[in-house]
This record gives structure tokens, sequence and C-alpha cells, in this order.
């Protein structure tokens, strides 16, 4: 058994797409080294499938899709979203189609990684998600990107409420209030909103905007009455002290 285990590893070791001249068999190793995450070996499996394959041959989208998830698991999730894009739009009808542009956003979402940087990817990463819903409405892929595009909001929602707060601590009040209103409207289903709510009252009695203020504190009484926060600024029925 322990000759046997050492055959496998060496065979594993020296994998060469060229010992597979038969398609499938080549396909079947490619998937086996993928399985076992040697992704740069899988990868070049695949890539020479995508030279030998005719561009109808069913196997040719199993292969592309295989090729972005390698380079996916190589973090080069640069390539990985183009190639998965590509998947998905040569091959629409594909039952793999669906799950490409997941995939495709969810490289996109690996590239922005925190709510401080250029959210440029993000926001590809999020109109991605938002397409695959609208192509494959039913697609069990279109449940897991809900909760994908769930996460990237309460990203967003992190991102503005960080500036309001970079504005609101160096008293450029107004500044801090665009952005802290841009957040409740576009993500009001974040964990974020309530404390963006009370930082706008705080924003408004610094500025002397009563009337908004008073608003406010109507809407923070009345959906978040039980933070101590909300009772001290607008318990008592006025505007926040």
């Amino acid at each position: 058994m322990v000759a046997a285990a050492g055959l496998a590893a060496a065979a594993c070791s020296r994998f060469n797409p060229r010992d597979y001249p038969e398609p499938e068999r080549l396909f079947d190793a490619a998937m086996r080294q993928f399985r076992a995450g040697n992704f740069t070996r899988a990868q070049a499996g695949f890539q020479a499938l995508t030279f030998n394959l005719p561009s109808r041959d069913t196997l040719l989208v199993q292969v592309r899709f295989y090729m972005a998830e390698c380079q996916f698991g190589n973090r080069d999730f640069v390539t990985a979203a183009r190639e998965f894009r590509r998947t998905a739009d040569d091959f629409p009808g594909s039952p793999l189609a669906p799950q490409a542009l997941l995939r495709a956003g969810d490289a996109f979402a690996a590239l922005w990684r925190r709510a401080e940087l250029d959210p440029s990817n993000g926001q590809t990463a999020l109109a991605t998600y938002q397409e695959l819903a609208g192509r494959y409405p039913d697609a069990p892929a279109t449940r897991i990107a809900s909760v994908r595009v769930r996460q990237l909001q309460e990203q967003f929602a992190q991102k503005d409420y960080q500036t309001a707060m970079f504005y609101f601590r160096r008293s450029a009040y107004e500044s801090s209030i665009l952005y802290l209103r841009q957040l409740i409207q576009q993500y009001p289903s974040t964990s974020v909103v309530p404390e963006a709510f009370v930082r706008l009252v705080r924003a408004y009695r610094a500025i002397g905007y009563g009337e908004e203020q008073q608003e406010t504190c109507a809407h923070l009484r009345q959906y978040y009455p039980t933070r101590l926060d909300v009772q001290e600024l607008c318990g008592d029925g006025r505007p926040g002290r």
C-alpha cells in the first residue's frame, strides 16, 4: 500500500498534459489535479485542452470554467474574472453559465477586500451578481448571489459611514450629512443604518438644523426606541439635546 501511494505521488509530481493524447483522459487527469489543489498543474492541462478541442465540443465549457477556477485558486483574480465572464458569455445556454457569472462576481469581490479601498471592483462585483439575477432568476447560483449582494452592500455602507465620520470628526458636518443620507437611502437594510441616523441627529444639532433634527428623532423613536443613544438624544420627544 505504501508503495502504491508512492507511485501515485510520483505520478502527480510528473503530471504532463502530453501524456494524455485523448481529450477525455486529459480532462480527467486535470480534474484530479484540480481536486488535489494542484491548480498550476491542472491549469496547464485545461490550457492544453483549449488549444486542442474544437469550438463546438461540449467539453470546452467545462474546460474553460475549471481553468478559471484554477486561476481563482492561484489568487489571480483579475484573470479569473475575465475567464469566468468569457465562459458565461460564450456559452450562455450552458448549465455552467450561471455559476460562471457567480464566480466572476466572486473574483471581483475578492479584489475589494476592505471598505477603505477603491470600490470599483466591488461595484463591478455587485453589477455582475445583479446581471446573474436578471439573466438566470431561477438558477441556484442566483440564490447564492443574493447573499453576496447583501455582503457587498454592508461593505459599501461601511465605506460611506467611514467617510461620513471622517468629515464629522473634522466638523465638516454638511459633507458628513451628505454621506449619511446617501448610506441610508442606498443601503437601508444594512446594519450600520441605525448608527447613521444617530450621527445625523448629532450633525443636525451641531449646525442648528432643528427641523431635520426633529424629523430624524421621530424616526429613531419609532424604529429604534430601545437604543440608549436614541433615548439620550431623542427620548423626551424634543429634538436631540
